[in-house]
């Protein structure tokens, strides 16, 4: 079970300082609220992908049109996960999801304000399944999303499934069967946001992310949100291996069914062995190795590439848009 605090707060330096509180406490996903996309516009993604890059990062638009344009917006700011109304037409939540996965980030349906049951017969008519099934009980709402889950359960949903409103640490031990559990108000409203956010944590019953890069690895996750594809060379293996794994992360949390690949001989045991297609991301290690003309024809098969090399060669910087030494 991820941990996820939705900044649902008008002041930026206000959500990047309960941001900061909150990973301090090892919360997992980070979430732009839709208060705060309003207030503060699509730089608001921005600014939580540049403060914490090894984060997953959620923009809560809460799309009911024009699918695919809002999706790309979100996640071309920096969003890795990105929310559709299950209210909206099938064909809106339809190339929401098939842009976001494009795009190498994941895509959640939101049933705020709908029956949920309603929503998965709607999603039964999808090519791509979402990878996210928010149970969503409103604030103004007498009910919590914990009741909306004992309600409608969850056995039925091929997707995870996510639940927000009304949170708090007891509850949250109750939960069953949940993937990921979102927590507004118990941390943003208290006089602790990192007592608080650990106390999600711990309620979680799950490890707390407690991974901050330096400058260094800063700037390479940054890279590789911005670029298709990117290079590093090795100078610390520990420190490379954290930034991979940070990378992989920011796939496989926010994506239900990723498909990663690792290419080549990972002779340092910088990240586990993928055996996928490595539509949404290849690793190649040992870059230095292959030809140019190998590296660009499993560049192109992926929407993310990420060259691994031991040392500075040329072919490197021909098929990578930017190159880092760490």
């Amino acid at each position: 079970m991820l941990t996820q605090v939705a900044l649902d707060l008008t002041s930026l330096p206000k959500a990047i300082e309960i941001a900061e509180a909150s990973v301090e406490a090892g919360i997992h996903v980070l979430e732009v609220g839709t208060p705060l996309i309003k207030a503060e516009g699509s730089r608001a993604i921005e600014r939580l992908a540049e403060e914490f890059p090894e984060r997953p990062i959620v923009a809560d638009t809460k799309t009911m049109d024009v699918g695919a344009l809002e999706a790309e917006l979100s996640i071309k700011h920096g969003a890795n996960l990105g929310c559709v109304l299950g209210a909206a037409p099938e064909e809106t939540i339809r190339s929401f999801v098939t842009r976001a996965h494009e795009l190498c980030a994941g895509a959640l349906v939101d049933t705020i304000g709908v029956n949920p049951v309603d929503v998965l017969s709607k999603l039964k008519g999808l090519e791509e399944f979402p990878d996210y099934l928010l149970l969503h009980a409103a604030i103004d709402e007498p009910i919590t999303g914990e009741e909306l889950l004992h309600k409608f359960g969850v056995d039925r949903c091929p997707a995870r499934t996510a639940v927000a409103g009304g949170l708090t640490p007891r509850k949250i031990e109750e939960l069953d069967g949940v993937d990921l559990v979102i927590v507004g108000g118990y941390i943003t409203s208290s006089e602790d946001p990192v007592k608080a956010a650990e106390a999600v944590v711990e309620a979680a019953g799950v490890e707390p992310y407690d991974f901050r890069p330096d400058e260094d690895q800063r700037e390479a996750l940054l890279g590789i949100r911005k670029h298709s594809t990117v290079g590093i060379v090795v100078k610390d293996s520990e420190r490379v291996s954290e930034v991979l794994n940070a990378a992989i992360r920011l796939v496989e949390w926010v994506r239900n069914e990723p498909s990663l690949r690792t290419v080549g001989d990972d002779d340092s045991d910088l990240v586990p062995k993928f055996e996928g297609d490595g539509r949404d991301l290849t690793l190649i290690l040992g870059a230095e190795e292959f030809d140019r003309e190998d590296l660009e024809s499993i560049a192109k098969e992926s929407v993310k590439t990420i060259l691994v090399a031991e040392e500075h060669v040329l072919k490197l910087y021909g098929v990578a848009e930017a190159v880092y030494e760490i």
